[in-house]
């Protein structure tokens, strides 16, 4: 049974769900929109042209790395425009219109590719699903949906809460997108309904859907794997100097950057903490600036740029209200990095509190400033957390997630009367 796996982004994680069953060879294809081709025209003539390899760096972050060229296709003309729109400075709305129609257009054509023949089962991830599940009933084929972050209605619930408590938090374009809250978690919930098995990427993410009307029999907790952990764990920082904090990630609201703001404010002296900010900024000015003492941004970079910076940490900073996953977390504990974040990261699961890093609860800044004192008062014990969490990734790569997904959507065909070939799913 071949699978059509669905989706818009390139993320990694989508890439390695559609290699799960490539490397069974039960791959169809995966669709996306734009991929970028690192043996295509634009790879050659970008470094020798003014700013091409400025160009070139963005494009890779479109590239497709899990996958054989042969089974990759594109839709990529609304990815590009969508792309173009939001780096343009273009209003939030119209960024908006162009997402969801991008997201309703890869799906009909989607829907369209699976119309074509040889798909046996589509892999779709949320909102971009239910075309495509409609053509796959009129075909009889198996529907497996992959929600990647909470039900949209936990995370709404968080924010209108912060928003209550900080009216600063607050936008012109609230209105906007409360009008098409109810409508847009309609969609998702006729997905839900319309699934054969639901893959999540947590035990958080799946009670949230659980929660949300998902059925708990087809319902599967599958965590993220880690990138290929070090060799072995490098030394920390001098414990005699400043303590070395590091933010991976867009500083949001989702995250909790301006409780980190606030935490960080009230209870560090730059003498003895430090935090470097790696990320785009999405909080108000008024929440964040001046800038806190001891804090250093840096703006977006790439990956082996990130990764050196772990290594020269003493602890990663990931205080989001509302994570899927966060995958920033195994990133960090392949560099040998320990962990604080809260109990509504789906990565938590991965967390042993006081052996690999902190959980510490959601919102709540004060919870924020308590970690970092610890750190700052236990630097010896920190250092010592670095091993463990090296050895958390080496236990969980992409190849531990590949096979319990192949397990998963066997074992969840199988519930829902669809016998599969278990060459097709499994090792």
């Amino acid at each position: 049974m071949k699978t059509l796996v669905a989706f818009p982004s390139t993320a990694i994680f989508g890439q390695e769900a559609a290699r799960a069953f490539d490397e069974v060879g039960g791959l169809e294809a995966y669709f996306t929109s734009f991929a970028h081709c690192r043996s295509g025209p634009l790879a050659r003539i970008l470094p020798v042209v003014p700013r091409g390899r400025s160009i070139l760096t963005q494009l890779e972050r479109r590239a497709i790395t899990a996958l054989p060229d042969d089974k990759i296709e594109t839709r990529p003309l609304l990815e590009i425009l969508y792309t173009a729109a939001a780096s343009g400075g273009a209003r939030t709305r119209t960024v908006d219109r162009i997402w969801d129609y991008l997201s309703k257009d890869f799906t009909r054509a989607a829907a369209r590719r699976i119309a074509r023949g040889g798909v046996g089962a589509v892999y779709a991830y949320e909102y971009s699903a239910l075309e495509a599940f409609e053509a796959a009933d009129r075909l009889g084929i198996a529907k497996i949906l992959d929600f990647p972050s909470l039900n949209s209605r936990q995370f709404e619930t968080l924010q209108r809460a912060q928003k209550e408590i900080y009216p600063e938090l607050r936008t012109p374009d609230d209105a906007y997108f409360e009008a098409l809250f109810e409508t847009r978690q309609a969609r998702r919930d006729a997905e839900m309904r319309a699934a054969d098995v639901i893959i999540t990427n947590s035990s958080l993410t799946r009670a949230s859907h659980i929660a949300g009307g998902a059925d708990p029999k087809k319902t599967f907790a599958v965590p993220y794997g880690a990138p290929a952990p070090l060799e072995a764990v490098t030394a920390a920082p001098d414990p005699h100097g400043p303590l070395r904090v590091i933010w991976a990630g867009t500083f949001s609201i989702r995250k909790a950057a301006h409780l980190f703001a606030e935490a960080w404010r009230g209870n560090m002296d730059p003498a003895h903490a430090r935090a470097d900010i790696f990320g785009a900024i999405g909080l108000p000015d008024r929440l964040w600036k001046p800038a806190p003492e001891g804090m250093t941004f840096h703006g977006s970079v790439v990956r082996p740029v990130l990764f050196d910076a772990f290594q020269a940490s003493d602890v990663l900073m990931f205080p989001t209200l509302s994570d899927g996953f966060g995958m920033v977390v195994t990133e960090a504990f392949a560099r040998g990095l320990p962990v604080i974040t809260t109990d509504q990261a789906g990565a938590s699961d991965l967390v042993r509190h006081g052996v690999n890093g902190l959980i510490i609860e959601a919102g709540n800044a004060q919870a924020i400033a308590d970690a970092l004192c610890w750190c700052l008062d236990n630097r010896t014990a920190l250092a010592g957390m670095r091993e463990a969490a090296l050895e958390t990734a080496r236990g969980w790569q992409w190849s531990e997630y590949r096979s319990a997904l192949r397990g998963a959507v066997a074992e969840g065909l199988r519930r829902c009367g669809q016998e599969t070939d278990p060459q097709d799913w499994r090792n």
